[in-house]
């Protein structure tokens, strides 16, 4: 988090009036980390070298207690700096066992199948996590703790968990503990704590060792607690009978729920927490008596929230093996005659008809579409059976195959809770709790292939919710309007009475979406939550990754489908080995393009923000106001002149008859759809590191393009460069078509800039110096700097001339913006590329900046930058002695924009030239191009500051010499003169100097 990124993300809350005493925390967990089945085990701390920190010594803390560490300062960014700077030495974890495994691996996952069943039999192991998700938003979790009271801010789902472990931890009474949050219901029902739970306890232990109040920044880097923290408990189920199911055994697995991190990797593991409470009887016929694990003990008791999920599940998994209706099934092994009302009513409200469902094809919304069912009966709070809540869920959702994303479109819920309940109240419980708790199961796991906000933006509207209850005689009233709540209907309804809906009841509905993700994907998901990630492996697994072939999967059969996904999975591989060694490649047959409709208006705007990522439009339009994407642009080469080609959808000139596999093969492996290898200007070498989601995503994007006409323009490219043949060589040497991989050393917000950078982004691409066969230099010479069409690329590293040091946030502001205070505008090449990432969500834009900040110089605070800028300023106070023609142009045509005046101006500077990279650097090209042609603010900063007129018709060769010189005399003068300054200029202004 960068140091002044505070004021864009302000401390929430009352705690702004602690800022002057606030103190920031970054923590270091041990390299090896895994709870399982109540046991923990982790990196054993030997030794901390404070040595490391440097001079960062003074101005920092470290907190250590058993394996807990943490780098305070009141710097957020120089925390986190100096977390990484310091040296920890560990020893390997004495006690993890194979089965734990370095990474916490859950038991028991996704697709688990038991051993020991018969023949007409089936087994399966359901499982719930520690943690559902690290949190619902990235944002401060701040604590202030004393010894007789402590207080925090944090969105934490699960409120009286957290005060018990906080009060473990601490050693204070739980009302001594105050939980403040945005949440408007904190102590409502959640389906499962999230890692902000353990941000907190960081918080806190850390607040109390330094005895200020202190702040951390929760984001995705809390997955690694979510990862390592495993399943909090396990349910086995098994049954046998073929149709008539005559026996339904249900095992409560040896699992247990963990408190925070901070208690485990302290030694204080035992939480103040309530136990869960023994789960109540199966309400179906020939389920046995639940087994608790003998070795569970009171610690170990199970939840009703589970073993609905895992029953429910098994349920629908068992009618699904039978082709059976999975609502009939329940109904058959039901004796209650409330509960089968309850669900009668809920099939005739939703209109169940089991059976299958028309070919996807033909729905023309790109989308899969499922449907599932689930039930429960719970006693009540005296432990009555008869009187207890029943509840009926029919959960419809549409996933995309491309992205993976998961939405609610409809639930129908029925509850009869043995005394009349209000169904405007039912509905306004549900999308109260119900709706918040969804998107934790359904949402995007944070990767380095999720697009921010953008989900949110593009997320479909809300359910309907359509909820009935049952009168005393056991029927559902007729439906009326006011019981469903249409998509977008936000508003409250009136409340005539309080309903909670517990975590159990809620249980249920996680079931039903459980079984609707099956109906419409052929996924079995054992565990939430269903993330879109998960999804798509799943799918991927099943059809090769080929989304049409993901619209028609469920509707064949399962073992076809395993088999062509293996085989296509297969032919992938040998294709892309074959397309690295031979010079000469097969064609990929062509296609008719692709149905408008094939693909979701979702996965066409993620492709739309993976093309402006990647500046697709930049290089593939001819002339500024042109066609977008009909290629036509020259780049000129070492070797010769390269046009970019045809990207719109168009048949005979462009990508209209491409399939997705040719498209993945030229963006992978730099080879086009009829064999021939492309040239590295088109940077595959950069492409290749995006997701298989992301170019599919792109791809159908570029599809959903009108089509323009517009033939190729022959390549002029010198012998031998001109046999295309050669690539195969050139890449065996220099290219790598895998897929970007994470460091799992850095941080995630590193990773994400990591792979918008060096992938979509191919920021290397102009900023990287190249070799002698025109391929990207390495190791030091990564982002050192480089000539991209007459301009300057500057080093993005520790080569930089800026002479104010770039900081994370001056690259945002730059990338986001276009300008930075102490650095000046964007121009030339530049402009467009800040004008597409003004398309993406800011934390990308942020994502980048930290990424591209780690290969700097150490940053400065802004006090320090100022006391640079200051500096420099006083320095091109004085007027160079010399220079008298170059000081008369600057005067006449530049200093009442640069300098300030009253004069009415064509525009305004904000930045002085003495803070101007292009001033510093060893060449001259930068400054010369602005000269001639101008500078264009990019479209994203608004207005006209920043802009400059061209001067080209202007300015002779001489008289621009004469007036850089002086810019370069006046504005550097630590800098030596430029050489050949006259040469160079006749060369960018396309004509010999006079």
């Amino acid at each position: 988090m960068p140091a002044s990124s505070v004021e864009h993300l302000p401390v929430p809350g009352d705690f702004d009036a602690l800022s002057g005493l606030l103190r920031y925390a970054a923590v270091v967990r041990p390299p090896d980390v895994a709870f399982h089945e109540g046991r923990f085990g982790c990196s054993r701390l030997l030794d901390i070298d404070h040595a490391s920190l440097g001079e960062w010594a003074t101005v920092t803390t470290v907190v250590e207690i058993a394996n807990f560490v943490a780098v305070v300062a009141a710097d957020p960014d120089l925390a986190r700096q100096a977390s990484r700077r310091l040296r920890l030495h560990w020893a390997p974890p004495p006690l993890l066992d194979d089965h734990l495994g370095a990474g916490g691996e859950r038991s028991g996952g996704r697709g688990a199948v038991l051993s020991g069943r018969r023949s007409d039999g089936m087994s399966r192991r359901y499982g719930w996590p520690n943690r559902l998700r690290w949190g619902e938003r990235a944002g401060w979790v701040i604590a202030d703790v004393s010894p007789t009271r402590a207080r925090l801010w944090v969105d934490t789902a699960t409120p009286e968990a957290l005060r018990g472990d906080l009060a473990a931890l601490l050693s204070l009474a739980p009302a001594a503990i105050g939980l403040s949050s945005e949440r408007s219901d904190q102590e409502g029902v959640s389906l499962g704590r999230l890692a902000c739970d353990d941000a907190a306890a960081d918080a806190a232990l850390v607040s109390r060792q330094v005895g200020a109040p202190v702040a951390i920044w929760l984001d995705a880097d809390y997955q690694r607690d979510v990862d390592a923290l495993g399943l909090a408990e396990t349910w086995d189920v098994a049954a046998s009978g073929g149709h008539t199911l005559d026996a339904l055994a249900l095992g409560y697995g040896a699992a247990r729920p963990a408190p925070a991190m901070a208690l485990l990797l302290t030694g204080v593991t035992e939480s103040a927490g309530a136990p869960a409470d023994r789960p109540a009887r199966s309400p179906y016929r020939h389920a046995n008596p639940v087994r608790e694990d003998d070795e569970g003990g009171e610690s170990g008791r199970a939840s009703d929230r589970v073993r609905v999920f895992a029953e429910e599940s098994f349920f629908d998994e068992w009618s699904r093996r039978q082709a059976s209706d999975p609502l009939e099934l329940r109904l058959r092994h039901l004796d209650d005659r409330r509960g089968q009302a309850l669900i009668e009513a809920v099939r005739q409200r939703a209109a169940w008809h089991p059976g299958p469902k028309p070919d996807p094809a033909e729905d023309g919304v790109g989308l899969l579409t499922g449907r599932g069912f689930a039930y429960s009966h719970l006693p009540d709070a005296k432990g009555e059976w008869e009187s207890g809540t029943r509840s009926a869920w029919i959960a419809d959702v549409s996933v995309d195959p491309v992205t993976g994303s998961v939405q609610l479109t409809r639930l129908v819920v029925g509850q009869d809770a043995g005394e009349p309940v209000d169904r405007e109240v039912l509905a306004s419980a549900l999308r109260q709790q119900l709706l918040p708790e969804s998107t934790l199961l359904l949402r995007h796991a944070d990767g380095i292939d999720e697009w921010g906000e953008f989900a949110a933006a593009s997320r479909a509207t809300l359910p309907a919710i359509d909820a009935l209850t049952l009168d005393a005689g056991g029927h559902a009233p007729p439906a009326r309007m006011p019981d469903a709540l249409a998509p977008n209907d936000t508003a409250d309804s009136p409340v005539s009475m309080p309903l909670r809906l517990s975590a159990q009841t809620l249980a249920s509905g996680t079931a039903a979406i459980a079984n609707a993700l099956f109906d419409a994907t052929g996924q079995r998901f054992r565990e939430p939550p269903f993330t879109a990630a998960r999804i798509r492996a799943g799918l991927c697994e099943s059809t090769g990754g080929d989304a049409r072939a993901a619209r028609s999967a469920p509707f064949l059969g399962r073992r076809r489908w395993r088999w062509v996904g293996a085989a296509a999975a297969s032919l992938i591989s040998l294709g892309g080995a074959a397309a690295v060694g031979l010079p000469w490649k097969a064609a990929i047959d062509p296609v008719p393009r692709p149905a408008a409709n094939l693909y979701s208006q979702a996965t066409i705007e993620r492709g739309r923000l993976v093309a402006e990522a990647g500046d697709c439009a930049v290089c593939h339009t001819a002339s500024q106001g042109g066609a977008a994407n009909v290629g036509g642009r020259a780049f000129e080469t070492p070797f010769g002149i390269v046009y970019s080609t045809n990207l719109t959808p168009d048949e005979a000139t462009g990508i209209g008859r491409w399939s997705y596999a040719a498209f993945a093969r030229a963006m992978r492996h730099g080879i086009s759809r009829d064999g021939s290898h492309l040239y590295p200007a088109f940077p595959y070498t950069a492409f290749a590191k995006l997701s298989d989601t992301d170019l599919q995503s792109l791809y159908a994007y570029l599809m959903a393009q009108p089509a323009v006409a517009s033939p190729a323009v022959d390549n002029q490219m010198r012998f031998p460069f001109n046999i295309r043949g050669l690539m195969a060589g050139w890449n065996l040497l220099y290219h790598d078509p895998k897929p970007f991989t994470p460091d799992p050393t850095r941080s995630a917000l590193w990773n994400r800039g990591a792979y918008l950078a060096e992938g979509a982004g191919h920021c290397s691409a102009c900023h990287s110096p190249r070799n002698a066969l025109g391929a990207e230099k390495r190791g030091d010479d990564h982002l050192a700097g480089a000539l991209v069409d007459g301009w300057e690329a500057p080093a993005l590293s520790q080569l930089s001339k800026a002479p104010v040091p770039w900081s994370e946030t001056a690259l945002y502001d730059y990338l986001r913006t276009g300008r930075a205070a102490h650095h000046g505008v964007a121009a030339g090449p530049m402009a467009p590329v800040v004008a597409g990432l003004g398309e993406l969500p800011e934390s990308d834009v942020r994502a980048i900046a930290h990424y591209v900040a780690s290969f700097m110089p150490t940053a400065v605070d802004a006090a320090q930058a100022s006391e640079i800028a200051d500096d420099r300023l006083a320095l091109s106070a004085a007027t160079p002695p010399g220079f008298d023609a170059g000081e008369r142009l600057y005067n006449g045509a530049c200093a009442s924009c640069h300098e300030g005046s009253d004069m009415p101006v064509y525009s305004r500077a904000e930045t002085s030239l003495a803070l101007n990279t292009n001033l510093h650097s060893a060449r001259p090209d930068n400054v010369i191009q602005a000269i001639l042609d101008g500078v264009v603010a990019p479209s994203s900063s608004g207005g006209s500051a920043g802009e400059m007129p061209g001067f080209r018709a202007d300015f002779s060769d001489s008289q621009l010499t004469a007036l850089v010189s002086y810019l370069r005399a006046r504005f550097a003068p630590d800098q030596p003169a430029w050489e050949h300054l006259s040469a160079r200029i006749g060369e960018l202004r396309g004509a010999s100097s006079p």
